[in-house]
């Protein structure tokens, strides 16, 4: 697994309810807020959902449904 840190906001290109809406329904891929397309990678889990575009990877955990934090790639 790749070991990323605290999300930093420099590069933020799926949005919080994105996240949350691709949770929920796997089925709806979010779309990329810098190259407007959808997400080149993504990733579904029982705790958490991953997504790569760009060069940049973004893990949200989830805790009973609800996001408890983000991680990015570090620079």
């Amino acid at each position: 697994m790749i070991e990323l840190f605290p999300q930093s906001d420099n590069d933020q290109f799926i949005s919080t309810p994105d996240a949350e809406r691709y949770f929920e329904k796997p089925s709806e891929i979010p779309i990329c807020q810098n190259c407007k397309a959808k997400v080149a990678y993504h990733e579904w889990g029982e705790d958490g959902v991953e997504f790569a575009c760009h060069g940049n990877i973004l893990r949200f955990h989830f805790i009973d449904g609800n996001l408890a934090r983000v991680e990015e790639l570090l620079e």
